[in-house]
């Protein structure tokens, strides 16, 4: 039987109940669960430095361009 803590009567998320997925033989889709979890954070941690990277690159590139324009326009 499951204990009753933060959920409906009959109702478990194994998913993120370490307790509920033990009590229901379900602890290996919790840590695989918990493992797929993890690597979509670390997914949008490295997808969040790669948008900074590739937007201080654009500004840098811009920021050259405009300095070749006025050197060709100054002479």
């Amino acid at each position: 039987m499951l204990i009753q803590h933060r959920h409906r009567p009959g109702v478990f998320d194994p998913g993120h109940c370490h307790t509920c997925a033990q009590q229901a033989d379900l602890l290996d889709h919790y840590h695989r669960v918990q493992r797929e979890e993890d690597t979509l954070r670390a997914t949008q941690r490295w997808a969040s430095q790669a948008h900074r990277t590739a937007t201080l690159a654009l500004w840098a590139s811009g920021t050259g361009l405009l300095l070749a324009a006025i050197a060709l326009l100054t002479g």
